[in-house]
């Protein structure tokens, strides 16, 4: 058996957590040292979903499961299906593509996970592209969203992965444009003075809380599925059917979380 950690690692300014104006990007910092203290412990911060995640309808639904509130036995060793869908920068997933991966395939069997491999999560490219692998990552349109809906609820199934660093529409009409396009230094992460005061005005009609034009293909995800973007190191798999173990950072409350993914191929 070959086992593949499918998790971006976590590491100081990593793409996935530091582009929008809510990010608040992954830091870590010594809080003692081996020369001083004998011992090296740190002090961490990130956002609720940086890195690879599993996302929750809670995101949305106050009525939604907590990550401490799940059951577990969906998230373990769970058979899984592989679909291939080549997608290149910034592209996105359409209906057509979901009915030619899905629809006849008869590898695709009743309570199967689906890992949707488009080729953006191949080994080392986070590193490559920097912010760019989150800004340019292909992405679910929102015609597409609702047709991997349907067809995995027709397999009674709710847990889909893939290698897109965020599965909506990219902040395409507004927040894009005034905020993740600008030079790093020209964008400081929340909670500065800056992201607060965008974030003040950033409204539902503007595209906060998965309204359009903004983030719409992500509401029919997240509400009837849970999706876990950013997985890394797909290049690896073989096999069109694995089985994949999710282990979220156990996050008391929390509507998503930073999670480790192991697939297991025979």
């Amino acid at each position: 058996m070959k086992i593949h950690n499918l998790t971006l690692p976590l590491y100081p300014y990593m793409p996935v957590g530091n582009v929008w104006a809510w990010d608040s990007p992954f830091r870590m910092q010594k809080t003692m040292t081996h020369e001083q203290h004998g011992i090296e412990q740190y002090a961490m911060s990130f956002h609720s979903e940086t890195g690879t995640r599993l996302m929750l309808a809670a995101c949305y639904d106050d009525d939604g499961e907590r990550i401490d509130e799940l059951d577990y036995s969906g998230f373990v060793n769970r058979e899984t299906v592989v679909v291939d869908i080549p997608k290149g920068p910034g592209e996105e997933l359409l209906p057509e593509d979901l009915d030619e991966a899905l629809a006849d395939n008869d590898q695709f069997r009743d309570g199967d996970a689906v890992l949707i491999r488009t080729g953006w999560g191949r080994t080392g490219r986070y590193r490559e592209l920097g912010d760019d692998y989150s800004r340019r990552t292909p992405h679910f349109s929102v015609a597409g969203a609702e047709r991997l809906v349907e067809h995995m609820q027709a397999k009674n199934t709710d847990l889909m992965l893939t290698d897109c660093a965020y599965v909506g529409n990219l902040g395409e009409g507004f927040m894009f444009r005034e905020w993740a396009a600008r030079e790093p230094w020209d964008r400081p992460p929340f909670p500065s003075d800056q992201a607060r005061a965008y974030m003040r005005h950033y409204t539902p009609a503007r595209g906060a809380g998965g309204g359009a034009p903004d983030w719409a293909a992500s509401l029919p995800l997240h509400e009837s599925l849970s999706p876990v973007p950013a997985l890394t190191n797909v290049d690896q798999l073989l096999s069109t059917r694995i089985r994949i173990t999710v282990l979220p950072l156990y996050l008391a409350g929390g509507e998503g979380a930073p999670c480790t993914v192991f697939a297991f191929e025979e």
